[in-house]
């Protein structure tokens, strides 16, 4: 049982918030605009320089954003003190929207589709990707890492809880950062991709053909970490 096991151990703690914010970075929000983003800056003949700074400066802005979020729930449970009950009620958000991803890959004609950027808010960020200005650049990824909270942003509540529920704040903190940067690690892979147009191309017909396969892998990991959590962890 996981109950006599040191939740803050080092063995325990780094693989799981390491893992999970990799599984919330894949994603396929923040992924296809990056993609849509990186290949519009190859058709305007932009320098590589040029498109890895604008690419840098997208995914820095949404690792701010996104550890913002964290370390405000972060603060608002420690404040709120009611740590483990915060935990709990993360690991039934888990399951709950990873059996809402489940019904995106087994019925995706039903309607209920909450785990994806509004429709309003993508075609937004589109078109001020569309200037490639630094500004709208920034405008753009703070809008993604807001509206990426829909998408998975229940593992990320999740594991946010328990880190409140079983450290110092400052402990926490620190696993937040691990997480935020686990979580834009495939988009720092998709930036050093778009060197070459071609795998540029394949990653984005990947990313599409793969989206459904997407929702069963994330919900039943969802399902699965939610279970532990209130079973074994808490």
């Amino acid at each position: 049982m996981l109950n006599n096991i040191e939740a803050t151990s080092l063995t325990t703690m780094i693989p799981l918030v390491a893992f999970t914010g990799f599984l919330d970075g894949i994603h396929p929000c923040a992924i296809a605009i990056l993609i849509f983003f990186l290949a519009f800056l190859l058709t305007l003949q932009r320098t590589l320089k040029n498109i890895f700074f604008l690419g840098s400066v997208y995914i820095l802005v949404i690792f701010l954003t996104y550890l913002g979020v964290g370390v405000g729930l972060l603060s608002g449970i420690t404040l709120f003190g009611q740590h483990h009950f915060f935990a709990k009620l993360g690991g039934w958000l888990l399951i709950v929207l990873g059996l809402v991803s489940l019904k995106d890959y087994f019925f995706p004609h039903l309607p209920g589709r909450f785990l994806r950027i509004p429709k309003v808010s993508g075609d937004k960020i589109r078109n001020l990707l569309k200037d490639a200005s630094l500004p709208t650049v920034v405008a753009a990824a703070f809008l993604v890492g807001l509206c990426s909270i829909p998408c998975s942003g229940g593992i990320y509540a999740a594991i946010t809880a328990l880190l409140a529920a079983k450290m110092t704040y400052w402990t926490g903190f620190a696993y937040l950062l691990l997480y935020n940067l686990m979580f834009v690690t495939p988009l720092l892979l998709i930036l050093i991709l778009a060197v070459n147009p071609a795998t540029l191309v394949k990653l984005g017909e990947w990313q599409t053909k793969n989206n459904r396969l997407y929702r069963l892998v994330a919900g039943i990991i969802m399902v699965a970490l939610g279970v532990v959590i209130l079973s074994f962890v808490v």
